[in-house]
């Protein structure tokens, strides 16, 4: 009887191998599906940024349509003031062909550079896009979006390329712009050639 009551009042210490290796899978589980979690969200993010600059793309391709110009300054599309000779490529003033809506919704504009638009509302604080001239030899116009974080750019050219560069294949230079629609600047700025779209 004496036994049987020290072998009843024994306990054990501690956690069982069972008990540690449950635990270490929930750990795993909830672990993974916070990284899909965010990982998706960034996801969104960027597939949000390029079709934000895709809209842009196409609203340029419309102006210059609808002007005979591209302008050299993003806020023109939502600003017909703007529209001078000063503000196009062309060196023309095109607010009698403007036309009477404005070719996309306004956009904040960074303080210290107005040609260039802030990319905070669309999740990427820090981040512009602009429009530029005659990148990589070639004399077309391009949106340049600056200021994303690395993972970022690459996941934006792979959704523009259809090609992963998430997994360590190098993004495209500059000189390549002739044959894919996005491409790297060579200094973390992402370029996307406006009449791929």
């Amino acid at each position: 009887m004496n036994a049987y009551k020290q072998s009843s009042k024994t306990r054990q210490d501690g956690f069982s191998l069972v008990e540690v290796i449950i635990t270490i899978a929930i750990i795993g589980i909830l672990t993974a599906g916070l990284m899909t979690a965010l990982s998706s969200g960034n996801d969104s993010k960027v597939t949000a940024l390029f079709a934000k600059a895709q809209d842009i793309a196409k609203a340029v391709s419309l102006y210059e349509a609808k002007t005979g110009c591209t302008p050299n300054q993003l806020p023109v599309l939502f600003n017909k003031a703007l529209a001078t000779a000063a503000n196009n490529y062309c060196g023309q003033d095109t607010t009698a062909l403007y036309g009477h809506e404005d070719y996309i919704s306004a956009m904040p504009v960074i303080a210290a550079n107005p040609n260039q638009l802030d990319l905070t509302k669309v999740g990427f604080p820090g981040a512009a896009i602009w429009i530029d001239t005659n990148y990589g030899g070639i004399n077309d116009y391009i949106l340049a979006i600056g200021g994303l974080p690395l993972k970022d750019e690459q996941l934006l050219i792979s959704k523009c390329n259809g090609v992963d560069y998430t997994n360590g294949t190098p993004l495209p230079p500059g000189n390549a712009i002739v044959t894919m629609p996005c491409v790297d600047n060579g200094s973390g700025t992402a370029v996307m050639l406006i009449n791929k779209y």
